[in-house]
């Protein structure tokens, strides 16, 4: 159940179209999670053929570390979504839900310099 509150976000562009940054923010202020967010907005309606089924809009979450474990989990997901979705709304998108991936150790490892070169931190939007 969500704790009343979601997490704080800090938030940057990337250098990739539509992909942003994220750091989760615990209530001490302190880094508990990077994340890549990339929304998924549906084509237009007038691009599509008239059978096309009705899709929503949703955030993709790529949780790239995170201070999680089984008995936290839940209540990550739940105060992450809270803070993303209340964040990236707008008057004319809705987004309706998350959708959360964590890419495996042996993926992260196998890309040149991911043990030997520290994370950039993400400057403040």
């Amino acid at each position: 159940m969500v704790k009343n509150n979601a997490y704080n976000l800090r938030l940057a562009k990337t250098l990739f179209e539509n992909t942003y940054a994220a750091h989760v923010l615990n209530d001490n202020k302190d880094v508990i999670g990077k994340l890549r967010i990339v929304p998924s907005i549906p084509l237009d309606r007038s691009v599509l053929p008239e059978n096309a089924p009705v899709v929503s809009p949703f955030l993709l979450v790529i949780v790239d570390d995170a201070d999680i474990n089984k008995d936290n989990l839940i209540d990550f997901e739940e105060r992450v979504s809270y803070a993303l979705l209340k964040r990236f709304s707008t008057e004319t998108v809705a987004f309706q839900h998350c959708q959360f991936y964590y890419p495996s150790p042996a993926f992260i490892f196998e890309q040149p310099g991911a043990t030997d070169t520290p994370l950039d931190p993400i400057p403040v939007m």
